[in-house]
């Protein structure tokens, strides 16, 4: 892109840009190193400038608005220098200062070198007369101008660049337009009782793959998210970005659904981010929104449908936007309207109208303005509902959206199925389904795409895509299973087709495949998706019905008849059947040329048949509407007349199968279906050209092909010619279509080659082909190949080991071993921020090469890498089972890590060990796309793209060649001849960029020069080829156009040539060009840089000498006059972005500084002498700073955001989703431990959420436990057993009695959504009590010898016996452990088998069979092997076994504690035991190693320690009269005094669905509440609180507020106030007092208090609701400025006179000083006994004494 900065300043005048960023860019582009050809020599009176390297990947661009002011003080203090004999005019100086820029110290901060067509313009007079050039000045390196050829989706840098945007300006907009018209789509028949003919769906989808080499068209490979159930869907969003990509359009347009952008504002609180969204708001002076006219133009132009608001920005710039950005929405419809293309706006719930970023979870009061209509217009048409709604948030969504007069069905209620894993996210269904079980409300799904991370092939996508949409039953007219929770969307919602009019013709192209057939035949061999040719698949997938087993219905991706698949039904016939699949819900018409054409394959021993449906019921009944196929082993295109059925309206399609017997691997494939009464095949296309192309060798390239199409096509085949087979390219519903690899094979001879292109009608039927040629430019032989790169041997690994928790859900840790980075979703990711995984390689490899892709290289967090992977680490285990380091990676913020190990590794068993998940994003998560290893290194030097090489012919059969961004170290070689060894020019560079060589001469203008790249430490590469322009031009005079702009130097100085020019006329009238003197075809002799005064130069170009005089001079120096600061600039800022608080961070920054004798120096910020002004660490917002050097200044903006808060969004969510766990058979039939720890996790969760200063750490550990209990339910599986039990022992019973009425009751039981385990265990005692043998039967009267007992009676029982298997313990060493330490790396997890046991009537028991219904899992411990001292190795080692340390077992009791507590109502000296001690046993695992020395490693309580309670009285009738032995103690100790204190309830409201808008109900009476605080007062009567006891606790007063409206269309006078009653928001700043905290001081004397930390207050801001009667909610509180406290030290040392007089003074053991405070440390027991004392109750002082010493002890 070009340097829009160096393009705005480059128009200024020259003085302007004395000492500005041009001059750093022009600076940087002349002034890097140098690059000679090794061929040429230079004298030393001779500058020749052979070939210059650029590092154009270091250079970055200054802040322009920062520089241009600093631009205007340099020069004007440069202005001011006075001009003497040895001073350069000043004018020199400034033209000088304009090229001459120096390098930015810091490689990131240079600025970018200019293109060619970023000419300076001078103003200066030249020294010969100017001539107009026909051509600008070429620059001094040949550059392609072209860039990729790969089209990229469409973004934008700023909101300015989007309003320079026009439509067409684009280099990709002929390739990134939509092709397709929205579809009519017509809305049949419910076919599920349960869906909704109202409800919708809108999905929130990442589309695409965020990879490099990823192209907004489409890609060469067969796993992507190839959607195809537009059938349910009202709109599609593509999340990715404002734009979405054609293909995306092209396949909703087709299929009639809207497609939107993503206009995305960050989750951010931020300056830059509140300014952003402030910026889209921009208004011009009519008061009009240019950003919004924008939008919708780019929606017209690129074809697609709406935006979807993703406003997550708050902070005080943001709050009071929200009515703008209601009439921001609202002026788009108008403007829309305007320009004829409307559009709709979906509205996502974040942002209210007057508070910020709040989640209401639905269509509430605060942000339903943006769903209010204004005349006819609405702001946004749909409102997509934050994910923790429940049903109480969606009652006030249907009764608000009822209220403003608009369709509930317009509240999309949100799904998150990227946490949740697609169709395994817990959904509360009871809270969006009605008391018939159908929606309430829409459904919004965020990121469906995830369903990819569920399967590894584009076979199991589709599998996985049946299940969520169509449910586990496969059937869309069924029913929900019971023991299954997700719906399905056809449960749901009614389906829509775009079958309509008069012709309907589809493949059943997904969009995807792995081969595309042409007829029947491959015409592609590899794999693609190219979804904008993807077709209309079935409305039903798959509705089936027979009177046998059903065939399976899939696609199949190995055989089609046109694309990449068919549909296929296959299975086993057992015997005579009928089977129906309906797959078309249509609205054809019929008319009298209206034809069926069917093609198909297979089938043979069945009857098949084609039907259509004429009855808006789906009703076959019409004989003429079925057609019988006539079947063969090869795709049989067969046509058939539907003119019978004139004037009738096809309603559904469907395929009947009739087997007359058993039939053994039967399949059937229905490759195209054709219907209508167009028979004329569409136009051929015409113009067919390639508008470009780049070639990666000789036998490969990309391509961009052009064309006219035709409103008859409905897509367009690219095909290219190899020797004589046509070979398919690519599919598009463009004219204009990207070819991302156009190839030939290595024998085929010439330099061109043949394209044609092909229209697919739609009526199914094809074109004649338009043709063009492909010019190579060159054979086959002129280019060699490389080397094929190592391969990653990671793919087919296993993972055997994780500290993860497991999930049901996608992006697990298989998706970073598959080696591809097809979606956002083909990766690893973990909410848990560190951990391991183990993984198994297929067999044990030899690594050397270890390489990780993160989320950036994903097309995640691409800009600031702030989720890529930070630290991490990789082991691998030894030959002795131990794991060892392999390498550490620390600080890492790259997207790509690519390491070379220290030393070759073999091993199979590797381990990847993340310590930190990322750079600070606040969406945290591990993010890791791929895991590779390689067992070789590339050896083989990359060699330079030929798409970054050009020539130029210069004339006179000169060439000179430029290779761009040319890697650090490399050495380019050019040779005249493909299979040549001697160079004729050889190019290195030590730091990179770009490379020219020197003109190169030749007898004839060569058509082809070639060229290899060797790295350092690598083989030399492949060769590749350059084509030379065929230019026969002859110079016929080179003339000085323009002098340098430095004509005067100080004695010593080198020439410097910047800014000059020669013209170069050419014979026969050809345009002149211009050439830089830098030029290297230039040589200038003549200058000595130590004789002074002037010099006439001499310059010769190509050997030509150059007329026109260049005249230098050369002047002493001066040493007397000490040089003066000119200016400064700043060449890189420091960091720039703060929070409040932080401290200023000035590490990276630096400054050049420029002298009045040009000399320029850099400084760092944190240089002596240098001060910045202007930082306030409290203040928010942008704040401009100053720097200050030598008397001079520049200035630099930062930015300082409020603290960040704290994401707790997917806290929320996983509340919602273990909340809806609950109801589901993963819970109810858990074990009760496994139900403790969800329910005591997810009360921990919601105590973090409702905590307002929970840390980020305290979020993120609370999610990862709740999400793990969530895992570990085991319901699903305990369920599964009791059910085959119950169902084995129903079979029993049934062949026992058929007739038996518990069979009944059995199967209503088995069919029950909402079973419990106690229902089941009721029911499996009924059926085993049936089953049991009956009782002996006593035979009265004789026997007949020949009677033959029962045998019923003798048959043996068969019992089901299921036991649970205990786990085994394993230990395995680890080396980074210490030798006795412990980890334990996996939980162990009991199994469960089966037995079936035969019982004869004797009650003998045989076991039948046994079946292992879940594998025990062993618990594994890593015991440490690590020694701390190797200096013995030999003999320590041998010894080690011999020491390693025993496990000693103790087994102790404990003690039980005496605990005293006051009792009020007990006179001082009464005590009453309340509560007898019992002594508790707990169990010790000692250590002892073999010197003895005793280790703790853990102890278990086997028995609780009981304490003794006695209550000690504290009621005091009087103390007037004290005993005189206490009457000084009274005087000197602290008094304890007991207060009682009544607490007030608090007041809480909740929603009423069932009151009116307006009424309230108290349902709970408010009691106060009473507390006992203890106070100890001194004898100053310092009062310090020593204890609180809760009484009674206070019992809240809770009031139901209504929310219930009578009527949308009149409502009563109470729902007519409804917006007067809104509870408001008021937002109030608040300021926090500081505590006061005091520590003790040993070296401070008692009573001496030292300050060493001021208070200092802080500030926190409330949203408190108020409802229309004034009661005030606390909502939410966000720390502004967090409170300092003030802290004091207290002197605790004692003066040994103060302790023997308080000695004398008591005449007691206790050393107390009279009147100092008890020790702090038994609240209750203490107090108690200073009340004792008190009355004087003890005797003497000996008990306090001996309590001060039992303090002291503890």
């Amino acid at each position: 892109m070009k340097d829009l900065f160096y393009e705005k300043r480059c128009r200024y005048s020259i003085r302007k840009l004395s000492i500005g960023a041009c001059s750093l860019m022009i600076g940087s582009a002349l002034f890097t190193s140098p690059v000679l050809a090794e061929q040429l020599s230079v004298s030393d009176t001779a500058v020749n400038t052979s070939a210059q390297a650029t590092s154009t990947n270091e250079t970055t661009n200054p802040d322009t608005a920062a520089i241009e002011k600093q631009l205007s003080e340099a020069e004007n203090k440069v202005a001011e220098q006075p001009i003497s004999e040895n001073t350069p005019a000043i004018t020199d100086l400034v033209n000088e200062k304009e090229e001459a820029k120096p390098e930015p110290t810091d490689k990131a901060e240079k600025p970018a070198q200019p293109t060619d067509k970023e000419g300076v313009k001078p103003e200066e007079t030249p020294q010969v007369v100017e001539k107009k050039a026909d051509k600008p000045i070429l620059t001094d390196i040949p550059k392609n101008e072209e860039k990729s050829l790969r089209p990229k989706e469409i973004k934008f840098n700023s909101w300015e660049d989007l309003l320079k945007w026009e439509p067409g300006t684009r280099e990709d907009d002929p390739i990134n337009r939509s092709s397709v018209e929205l579809a009519k789509r017509h809305r049949g028949q419910l076919v599920n009782e349960k869906a909704s003919r109202r409800a919708k769906v809108q999905a929130l989808a990442n589309t695409n793959s965020k990879a490099k080499d990823h192209a907004s068209v489409g890609g060469e490979e067969f796993k992507a998210y190839a959607f195809d159930y537009w059938q349910y869907l009202d709109s599609m969003v593509f999340w990715e970005g404002l734009v979405p990509t054609p293909d995306v359009i092209d396949a909703g347009h087709r299929n009639g659904v809207p497609v939107y952008g993503t206009l995305f504002f960050n989750w951010s609180n931020s300056i830059a981010d509140q300014e952003k969204f402030v910026a889209a708001l921009k208004q011009d002076e009519d008061g009009t929104f240019p950003i919004a006219r924008k939008l919708v133009d780019l929606a017209k132009y690129y074809g697609f449908d709406g935006y979807f608001i993703n406003q997550e920005t708050t902070g005080d710039l943001v709050t009071p936007l929200g009515e703008k950005m209601r009439q921001f929405m609202l002026y788009t419809k108008e403007y829309a309207a305007k320009v004829n293309h409307p559009i709709k706006y979906a509205w996502y719930d974040a942002m209210t109208y007057k508070y910020g970023r709040y989640h209401e979870d639905g269509l509430g009061d605060y942000n339903y303005q943006f769903m209010q209509k204004e005349g006819d217009k609405v702001p946004a048409d749909q409102f997509f509902a934050n994910f923790n709604w429940n049903k109480e948030k969606n009652d006030h969504s249907v009764e608000m959206a009822k209220w403003l007069e608009r369709s509930q069905y317009d509240v999309f209620a949100g799904l998150e199925l990227q946490q949740g894993g697609s169709y395994k996210t817990k959904v509360k269904w009871d809270a969006l389904l009605d008391e018939k079980g159908k929606l309430r409300l829409s459904l919004g799904l965020f990121a469906p795409d995830t369903i990819t991370s569920l399967g590894k092939t584009g076979e199991d996508y589709h599998k996985n895509e049946d299940i969520f949409f169509t449910g586990y039953q496969g059937d869309p007219t069924a029913q929900k299973p019971a023991d299954k929770e997700w719906y399905g969307i056809a449960n749901l919602v009614a389906d829509r087709t775009p079958v309509v009019g008069r012709t309907f013709t589809t493949s059943f192209n997904t969009g995807h495949g792995r081969k595309w057939f042409v007829d029947g035949k491959v015409s592609k061999d590899s794999e693609w998706n190219y979804r904008s040719v993807s077709g209309i698949l079935p409305t039903w997938r798959w509705w089936q019905t027979s009177t046998g087993e059903k065939l399976r219905a899939e696609y199949d991706f190995t055989d089609a008849y046109n694309g990449g698949n068919s549909l296929k039904f296959s299975g086993d016939v057992a015997g005579k059947t009928d089977q129906d699949v309906r797959l078309y819900s249509t609205k054809l018409e019929v008319t009298e040329k209206t034809k069926l054409r069917v093609a198909h394959k297979g089938g043979k021993g069945s009857k098949v048949y084609m039907a259509f449906s004429t009855t808006p019921d789906y009703k076959f009944d019409d004989a003429d509407a079925w057609k019988e196929l006539t079947l063969s082993d090869n795709w049989t295109n067969e046509e058939f007349d539907l003119s019978s059925l004139v004037g009738k309206t096809i309603y559904a399609v469907k395929l009947f199968f009739e087997h007359e017997g058993a039939v053994k691997d039967y399949q059937f494939n229905l490759g195209q279906l054709t219907i209508t009464d167009n028979h004329q095949a569409p136009q051929a296309p015409t113009g067919l050209s390639v508008v470009k192309q780049s070639l990666k060798n000789a036998q490969e390239s990309e391509a961009v092909v052009q064309f006219s199409g035709n409103q008859d096509a409905d897509f367009y085949e690219v095909y290219e010619k190899d020797r004589d087979n046509w070979r398919l390219l690519t599919g598009s519903s463009a004219s204009t279509i990207y070819l991302p690899k156009v190839s030939r094979s290595a024998n085929a001879t010439g330099t061109t080659q043949e394209l044609k292109v092909v229209a697919v009608g739609k009526s199914g039927l094809r074109s004649e082909a338009a043709t063009a040629s492909f010019n190579w430019g060159m054979t086959v032989q002129d280019t060699t190949l490389p080397r094929p790169l190592a391969e990653n041997i990671v793919p087919g690994a296993t993972v055997i080991g994780s500290t993860f928790p497991n999930t049901e859900g996608g992006e697990g840790i298989e998706g970073m071993l598959n080696g591809t980075i097809t979606s956002l979703s083909d990766k690893w990711s973990s909410g848990q921020l560190s951990g391991s995984v183990d993984i198994r390689l297929t067999q044990p490899r030899r690594v050397v090469r270890w390489v990780m892709d993160h989320a950036g290289a994903g097309g995640e967090s691409v800009n600031d890498g702030l989720m890529n992977t930070k630290d991490f680490d990789l082991y691998y285990k030894d030959t002795d089972g131990e794991w060892k380091l392999a390498k550490e990676v620390r600080g890492n913020k790259a997207h790509v890590t690519d390491i070379t190990l220290d030393k070759p590794i073999t091993a199979q068993d590797w381990r990847l060990h993340v310590i930190t998940s990322d750079n600070g994003t606040p969406w945290k998560a591990i993010r890791i796309y791929n895991w590779k290893m390689y067992e070789t290194l590339d050896t083989e030097s990359q060699n330079i793209p030929m798409a970054k090489v050009a020539a130029r012919s210069l004339g006179n059969h000169q060439v000179q060649l430029g290779f761009s961004d040319v890697p650090a170290g490399a050495t380019i070689t050019v040779y005249d001849k493909a299979d040549s060894q001697t160079p004729i020019a050889t190019l290195k560079t030590e730091t990179g960029g770009d490379l020219a060589t020197a003109p190169l001469g030749f007898d004839k203008q060569p058509t082809l020069l070639y060229y290899r790249t060797q790295l350092p430490g690598k083989e030399i590469s492949n060769t590749l080829a350059v084509a030379i322009p065929q230019d026969e031009r002859k110079i016929a005079a080179v003339s000085l156009e323009k002098g340098p702009k430095k004509t005067v130097y100080k004695e010593g100085e080198k020439l410097d040539l910047r800014g000059g020019t020669l013209r170069v006329q050419y014979e026969g009238g050809q345009a002149d060009e211009l050439i830089n003197l830098t030029h290297s075809g230039v040589t200038v002799s003549g200058y000595d840089a130590h004789q002074k005064g002037e010099q006439n130069l001499t310059l010769q170009y190509l050997g030509l000498p150059v007329s026109g005089d260049l005249k230098v001079q050369v002047t002493g120096q001066d040493e007397g006059k000490p040089k003066e600061v000119a200016g400064l600039y700043i060449t890189k800022k420091p960091k720039t972005d703060y929070l409040v608080g932080d401290q200023l961070d000035l590490f990276e920054g630096r400054f050049g500084v420029l002298y009045d004798d040009e000399t320029e120096e850099t400084h760092s910020f944190t240089d002596e002498g240098v001060e910045i002004t202007g930082y306030d660490a409290q203040k928010t917002g942008r704040q401009t700073l100053t720097l200050h050097y030598k008397e001079h200044t520049a200035e630099f903006d930062v930015l300082v955001s409020p603290k960040a808060a704290v994401n707790d969004e997917y806290l929320k969510q996983e509340i919602t989703a273990a909340q809806g766990r609950q109801s589901t058979l993963a819970y109810t039939f858990s074990s009760e431990d496994k139900q403790a720890v969800l329910v005591e996790k997810l009360n921990a969760a919601k105590a973090v959420a409702e905590k307002h200063d929970a840390s980020q750490e305290e979020v993120n550990k609370a999610l990862n436990e709740l999400k793990q209990a969530g895992a570990d339910l085991d319901g699903n599986q305990r369920y599964q057993t009791v059910r085959e039990e119950l169902e084995g022992l129903l079979e029993s019973v049934r062949e026992k009695d058929s007739q038996d009425e518990l069979i009944a009751q059995a199967e209503a039981l088995l069919s029950s959504q909402t079973p419990t385990p106690q229902a089941f265990a009721d029911m499996k005692e009924k059926l085993n009590k049936k089953l049991a043998p009956a009782e002996e039967n006593n035979h009265v009267g004789s026997m007949d010898p020949n009677e033959v007992a029962p045998t019923v009676e003798a048959l043996p029982e068969l019992v089901i016996e299921t036991e649970t298997t205990a786990f085994e313990r394993q230990e395995r060493p680890n080396a980074e452990l210490l030798k006795g330490q412990r980890q334990l790396v996996q939980a162990g997890a009991e199994g469960q088998i089966r037995r079936l046991v035969e019982v004869d009537a004797q009650g003998k028991r045989i076991l039948r069979s046994t079946e292992v219904l879940k594998e025990a899992i062993p618990e594994i411990t890593e015991v440490g092997t690590k020694v701390l001292s190797s200096n013995q190795p030999a003999e320590g080692v041998k010894d080690l076994v011999l020491e390693t340390p025993k496990l000693e077992i103790e087994e102790d009791t404990v003690a039980f504690n005496r605990q005293e507590r006051p009792n009020p109502n007990r006179l001082v000296g009464q005590r009453q035991l309340v509560q007898a001690g019992v002594e508790g046993q707990i169990r010790r695992l000692i250590e002892v190693d073999s010197q003895g020395n005793r280790t703790l490693r853990a102890t278990e309580v086997l028995k609780e320690v009981n304490p003794e309670i006695v209550e000690v009285g504290t009621k005091v009738f009087s103390s007037n009269q004290p005993a005189e032995g206490v009457k000084d103690l009274v005087l000197e100790t602290p008094k304890l005094e007991v207060e009682e204190v009544t607490v007030a309830f608090e007041r809480q409201e909740r929603p009423n669905s069932e009151l009116l808008k307006g009424q309230r109900r108290i349902v709970q009476a408010g009691e106060e509440g009473q507390v006992r605080h203890l106070v100890e007062v001194d004898s100053h009567g310092n009062r310090t609180l020593r204890s609180t006891e809760v009484l009674k606790e206070a019992v809240p007063e809770i009031t139901e507020v209504g929310t219930k409206v009578l009527s949308s269309n009149q409502p009563a006078e109470g729902v007519k106030d409804l917006v007067l009653e809104t509870p408001k928001l008021e937002v109030e700043e608040v300021t926090v007092a500081f505590n006061r905290q005091e520590r003790p001081n040993p070296n401070l004397l008692v009573g001496q208090r030292q300050l060493v930390q001021a208070g200092v207050e802080g500030q926190i801001r409330r949203l408190i609701e108020v409802d229309s009667q004034g009661n005030r909610t606390l909502r939410s509180t966000e720390v502004h400025k967090e409170a300092l406290p003030e802290i004091v030290e207290v002197g605790t040392k004692e003066e040994q006179d103060s302790q023997k007089t308080g000695q004398a003074l008591l005449a007691t053991p206790t050393n107390e000083k009279v009147g100092k405070e008890l020790p702090n440390t038994g609240v209750t027991r203490d107090a108690s006994l200073v009340a004792l004392g008190l009355l004087g109750v003890m005797s003497g002082y000996g008990l306090l004494a001996g309590k001060k010493r039992e303090n002291e002890s503890i």
